[in-house]
């Protein structure tokens, strides 16, 4: 109580005993599975097409973080895209990832600096970080009390472009322009440590590499019935020989080839032996021996000419470093790999949707990963999976969607068929005419980027269907479906995408457990049930440890009464009124006993009349007989 001492007026704020209660955000995608770049298991937000470009894509990247993989598809790249295109504004980006490494580089600078060099190593791991490149020059040769200029970008040569530039970095580890600390405070690219060259720890100033020529257009044909002797100092002999087949008929295969046949003798330095492929058409062999002197050279073979490998270069490099070692690993082969990633969604509430490219559910791993996501989905109680069908198959009858043995019975579950026609956006009729001109991607995320959309203009009650539901960014399905194929989907809860009087909308809104679970059996009703459960968790944390008794049941009925009535009048709900819409209760001897007050329970208990989409609009005719 305060305390009044002198005679006077005191101004004091007495609280109102009302909670406010903020909807909560019901569109937020969480992308989870096999990218090339980002940290692992870490769910990292953004908030638009640009920011995956720059934090998942490449170095330097015109494709908007999706990636040329020839013929086959960047499942991911382009799923993050259909989102945002479709009307997503936030979504969070989980890699998974095994196996993985990260290049690395090392540089000295080109005046004396002693015995140290600088080490970096790409901010996470992947074939991304081979494209980096390092540059480093003093300010003025002349007074390198100036400090050096740092440039981390892509490209050699005349082509290096930078993507971040430091300026006036000292070498001195007590400046406060030490190069680390600058380096690794501002840097989304690297990692950076100043050491001693020959530091056992550091290595990369003894790794000796061999590049070849640039074979991109070069036929590889020739290759078939010819091997490649790799000798490697401080290995045993004899030296490993790799002979070539037809079946090494790109970059890709060769060097893998390579790496395998050298790795196969396992024992050092070989079998971290390293042989790269890079996005210029080069492949580059990487002694896997930090000791000194340690080099790979070419000791024979009549593959060699093909190949043409140049000269050893040392690391570190002066003035200009290109990094290498970078692996994108593996997307994991079971629910395992994927459970640090569902432990970190569990602090992240505010993601509704869960999404998984690549993976589909009739996959053994597919169907482990997407139960394991159910299972977490039910858990949290607050966001859906949408599923992927299995791709190239096509649905036609109720026998079809039986066959794919999908979760039809969990609410939290929804899918949509068919899979889409994008534009390859590597195609290019005069320079890369020998790639698709379009490429079928999954249908998720195209869906959740249409709930995205219609939650903003109408609510999370609405339907995510219908004409206004159109599919942005597509040229057409996979597989067409009129009324007599999608008489037998929709009764299981597939819902199809298809042209109906024009362009392609979604023209489905149930959830898969439509059978199974029918009070759910609408996408806005267990959406509707997500928005008001996770609303009323988050502001009542503040009741948590109030006195429990009547004052905080009426603030209670009071608080939530007046968020529902909200949500009514917005029409949320069914009900010419409010007493038909919705009811709160909470009380003593209504939802709680005193056994349940003296156990620190409080309940509330709402109630709602969900509105469920005309899903079927019946227009009877008759005529009118005349009377007399």
């Amino acid at each position: 109580m305060p305390a009044y001492r002198h005679p006077g007026v005191y101004i004091e704020e007495l609280p109102s005993g009302l909670i406010p209660i903020e909807a909560a955000s019901t569109s937020i995608a969480a992308f989870i599975g096999f990218a090339y770049r980002g940290a692992l298991s870490t769910p990292t937000l953004i908030t638009k097409l640009d920011d995956f470009k720059t934090q998942f894509g490449k170095v330097v990247d015109a494709a908007n973080g999706i990636r040329d993989l020839g013929d086959g598809v960047d499942a991911f790249g382009h799923a993050v895209s259909a989102f945002f295109l479709n009307g997503g504004r936030k979504a969070y980006i989980v890699r998974v990832a095994k196996d993985t490494a990260s290049a690395s580089g090392a540089l000295a600078n080109p005046a004396d600096m002693g015995n140290t060099a600088l080490y970096m190593t790409a901010t996470s791991p992947g074939t991304w970080g081979d494209d980096l490149v390092a540059r480093i020059e003093p300010v003025d040769a002349a007074d390198l009390d100036l400090g050096y200029v740092l440039e981390i970008g892509a490209g050699t040569g005349d082509d290096f472009e930078a993507v971040e530039t430091f300026s006036g970095v000292s070498m001195n580890p007590d400046d406060g322009q030490f190069v680390g600390s600058l380096v690794n405070d501002g840097s989304a690219l690297i990692d950076l440590e100043l050491k001693p060259i020959d530091a056992a720890a550091g290595g990369g100033g003894t790794t000796k590499a061999l590049k070849s020529k640039v074979l991109l257009g070069v036929d590889l044909g020739p290759l078939n019935g010819k091997s490649l002797e790799v000798g490697l100092s401080g290995a045993a002999n004899p030296i490993p020989v790799v002979n070539f087949t037809a079946a090494e008929d790109t970059i890709e295969k060769v060097a893998a080839k390579i790496q395998s046949t050298i790795r196969g003798t396992n024992n050092e330095p070989r079998k971290s032996f390293r042989a790269l492929p890079t996005n210029d058409g080069r492949i580059i062999l990487i002694s896997g021996s930090r000791a000194a002197g340690s080099e790979v050279t070419i000791a024979g073979g009549d593959a060699a000419p093909i190949l043409e490998f140049a000269t050893v270069v040392d690391y570190p490099a002066q003035g200009e470093a290109e990094f290498f070692g970078g692996d994108d690993g593996n997307g994991g082969t079971a629910l395992a790999d994927y459970s640090d990633a569902f432990t970190a969604l569990r602090d992240y509430r505010d993601a509704s949707i869960l999404l998984f490219p690549g993976l589909h559910y009739e996959t053994t791993k597919g169907k482990e990963v997407i139960d394991g996501a159910i299972a977490h989905a039910e858990f949290m109680k607050n966001r859906v999976v949408v599923v992927d069908p299995k791709p190239g198959t096509e649905l036609k009858t109720q026998k079809d969607v039986k066959d794919q043995a999908l979760p039809h019975g969990t609410s939290y579950t929804a899918l949509y068929y068919p899979w889409l026609q994008v534009a390859n956006p590597f195609y290019n009729p005069d320079t890369a005419a020998n790639k698709p001109k379009t490429l079928t991607v999954a249908p998720s995320a195209f869906a959740a980027g249409i709930w995205a959309r219609i939650d903003s203009r109408r609510g999370v009650w609405k339907a995510p269907a219908g004409l206004e539901a159109t599919v942005r960014g597509v040229q057409g399905p996979q597989y067409l479906v009129g009324n007599d194929i999608q008489d037998q989907l929709n009764g299981w809860g597939i819902n199809c995408i298809r042209p109906v009087i024009g362009p392609q909308v979604v023209w489905g809104a149930r959830m898969l457990a439509t059978k199974t679970q029918p009070d759910f059996r609408y996408v806005p009703v267990r959406r509707t049930s997500i928005l008001i459960g996770e609303s009323l968790y988050n502001a009542l944390q503040a009741v948590v440890f109030e006195p429990n008794k009547h004052t905080l049941w009426a603030a209670l009925r009071a608080s939530v009464g007046g968020f529902m009535d909200g949500l009514f009048r917005a029409g949320a709900f069914q009900g010419e009124k409010a007493a038909d819409a919705y009811f709160v209760r909470c009380g003593l001897g209504d939802t709680m006993t005193q056994g349940d007050i003296d156990g620190g329970i409080v309940r509330v208990v709402v109630g709602y009349a969900p509105l469920k989409p005309a899903e079927f609009v019946v227009v009877q005719i008759q005529q009118k007989l005349q009377s007399a």
